[in-house]
């Protein structure tokens, strides 16, 4: 005779599963009855993974954490940015400009500040068209890099500097960076182009010039090793990935 198997009466979503060792094939529908009897659904055996942390499976966890990073793409699209303009303003632009100039520097490019004799040789030489592409220079890339020198350090800030009152002064010095650099800009047109020239005028200028200099190595400095400190803290951190006893293939 064959045995048949009683059947339970009363409502099936209340019965409770007892979830079996870990390893065992389950399927999906042994964890969503776990689920629905109100028991810990990381002990329910499933048909390939155990459930760890609230997540189905391993693709669900790499999927999860590719997530959490999404702000992290954030930061290193900015600081591809200002790399980028940093390069195309004091590496290509400027220096391109001495073709106006004689052969003389900018006085952007000058980190030590320049003298009133300077600004006197860069007049001699540059004429209006000259002096009018440097003022367009100052207006566009002069602008943007210093504003997103400011979004990437704040970025850095938020997202990767410890909380405490050193992030707020490294981000007031981005700020006061991009204040500096920005009425830098238009103090240099403005001397190069007044008439006659003042040599208050001409060291408030270069004062502007070595000061926008100094905030940006030093804050620089500061926002960057911060990312690259946080790269190497999150490989340190990084669990090893772990592997599992091999399984035989069901015949």
């Amino acid at each position: 005779m064959s045995k048949r198997r009683k059947k339970v009466r009363g409502n099936p979503a209340v019965r409770r599963v007892q979830p079996g060792p870990v390893g065992q094939p389950g399927g999906l529908r042994a964890f969503r009855e776990a689920r629905r009897a109100g028991q810990d659904a990381s002990v329910a055996p499933q048909r390939r993974d155990d459930v760890k942390d609230g997540y189905l499976s391993a693709a669900n966890r790499r999927a999860a954490e590719g997530a959490d990073s999404n702000p992290h793409l954030l930061l290193y699209s900015l600081l591809g940015v200002m790399v980028l303009l940093f390069a195309y303003l004091h590496l290509y632009a400027l220096p391109q400009m001495n073709y106006f100039a004689g052969g003389f520097s900018m006085p952007d490019t000058r980190l030590f500040g320049y003298s009133v004799e300077d600004i006197e040789r860069l007049r001699s030489v540059m004429d209006s068209d000259g002096t009018g592409q440097l003022s367009f220079l100052h207006r566009t890339a002069g602008i943007l890099f210093p504003i997103s020198f400011l979004l990437f350090s704040w970025a850095v800030v938020g997202l990767v500097m410890r909380r405490g009152i050193f992030r707020w002064i490294v981000l007031a010095g981005a700020g006061i960076f991009a204040v500096v650099d920005i009425a830098e800009n238009f103090l240099i047109d403005h001397i190069l182009t007044m008439e006659p020239l003042e040599d208050g005028m001409v060291a408030l200028a270069s004062g502007f010039t070595v000061a926008s200099w100094t905030l940006l190595l030093i804050v620089g400095a500061v926002v960057i090793g911060s990312v690259l400190m946080g790269l190497i803290r999150e490989g340190v951190e990084r669990p090893a990935p772990r592997f599992g006893p091999r399984r035989r293939p069901h015949r």
